[in-house]
């Protein structure tokens, strides 16, 4: 009984916030540009040529409004990203999860609201593939498996009468090394440019 009345409560509390919440898809296209470091003879790690390369990511949206223009950002997206040198074409997809503040500001014209956010993204390296000469195998195991990115974004919003449309701009810059070895080192970097569609 105790436990029906826990549900109950559950439920009446999120249809009474329901309003606070907002869904959304996104699909954003990338420029991924990422630092590479080696190792030199006194066992220093440099900084080395850069590889970078086009990729995409998509998935879905939360924003939670907590306070007047202020929202706890959220989601989880699927990011499948290249970084190519002269002899490898590398590819990685990551999983990856925001949290951010983000700010909604009042109609600044018509329907018209700009946004802003910053904050960071927990990574969960899932696939990987490179090739090279013609031939292609599977490297998921030369890369670290989570990792963490700074995020900050700017944008803009337009409301319609079943949810609202949104482009912006977000630079993501890598905290952590993806590579496993101790020979290099990778910080991965990118540029995305954001639609979503909020219900």
């Amino acid at each position: 009984m105790k436990k029906l009345g826990l549900v109950i409560l559950l439920l009446i509390g999120l249809n009474l916030h329901a309003q606070d919440f907002r869904i959304g898809l996104t699909l954003a296209p990338s420029i991924n540009f990422n630092k590479n470091f080696h190792k030199d003879a006194n066992g220093n790690f440099v900084s080395t040529d850069n590889s970078g390369g086009l990729g995409w990511k998509g998935g879905l949206l939360a924003d939670y409004n907590f306070a007047g223009n202020y929202n706890i950002h959220s989601g989880l997206l699927i990011h499948s990203k290249n970084f190519n040198t002269d002899a490898v074409s590398q590819s990685l997809t990551t999983l990856e999860i925001p949290l951010a503040l983000k700010l909604r500001t009042k109609e600044v014209t018509d329907n018209v609201h700009i946004t802003g956010f910053f904050g960071g993204t927990f990574d969960i390296n899932v696939a990987a593939k490179a090739k090279a000469g013609g031939a292609e195998v599977q490297n998921i195991d030369q890369f670290n498996t989570f990792g963490m990115s700074f995020m900050a974004g700017v944008g803009g919003e337009y409301d319609l009468d079943f949810g609202s449309i949104g482009i912006g701009l977000s630079y993501h810059l890598g905290f952590t090394d993806v590579n496993k070895s101790d020979e290099f080192k990778t910080l991965p970097k990118h540029l995305s440019i954001d639609f979503v569609f909020y219900f």
